[in-house]
């Protein structure tokens, strides 16, 4: 993890997730996949729907993304199934990643500003 976490910065579609710990209020750094859209990303859930990552996100209502050297301030984090993240994903990986049946994705929204 620690390597990946390393690398993840500048490697497309790798992504760093910057939340707030639910009860302990501690800062966290997650690599993730992260595919760009028009609103925001589209990260799917590979390690399942209880990932503390997501749910540290959901509960508070957004964190950060660092992205290819780039931070972005993130919000409306939501978990949704493939019907709703398949048409935000590149063709090819959408279809990859939908027949993989993965348990979901988080689909954020860039913050104005």
């Amino acid at each position: 993890m620690d390597r990946l976490r390393s690398v993840a910065w500048f490697l497309r579609p790798l992504a760093i997730i910057h939340h707030l710990g639910r009860k302990s209020r501690r800062r966290y750094r997650t690599p993730v996949v992260a595919f760009r859209t028009a609103e925001g990303f589209v990260i799917p859930m590979t390690y399942g729907r209880d990932v503390d990552w997501a749910r540290n996100l959901v509960a508070a209502g957004g964190g950060e993304l660092e992205r290819l050297g780039q931070n972005f301030a993130v919000r409306n984090p939501r978990i949704v199934g493939d019907a709703v993240a398949g048409p935000r994903l590149p063709p090819v990986i959408g279809r990859a990643l939908v027949a993989a049946k993965l348990p979901g994705f988080v689909l954020v929204d860039i913050a104005a500003g």
